[in-house]
């Protein structure tokens, strides 16, 4: 069996060697139909124009290459959660 040759020409890690399964990505429509916002709102926070930031995976060129790991979309969520209420006890005092 033949190993992949990652892009500094290291092998890749096979799957016994990696971290944990491969996670299906998804799009920033699905992203944006999770959180009620618009699709544009999605690609803001993926491109850093908009905080928090929300990490994507760009797949190439084209109308939309971004998916997104559905982990980073909860973390993303929890941290949006946490602002929210670090800004109320704020507002609080």
């Amino acid at each position: 069996m033949q190993r992949l040759i990652g892009a500094e020409g290291s092998p890749l890690p096979s799957k016994s060697e990696s971290t944990g399964p491969i996670r299906q990505l998804v799009r920033a429509t699905d992203v944006a139909k999770k959180l009620g916002v618009s699709k544009s709102w999605v690609i803001q926070h993926a491109s850093g124009k908009r905080k928090p930031y929300l990490p994507a995976v760009k797949m190439g060129p084209g109308k939309s290459p971004l998916r997104f790991d559905p982990l980073d979309v909860e973390r993303f969520i929890e941290d949006c959660r946490r602002i929210a209420t670090q800004r109320a006890a704020y507002a609080n005092k």
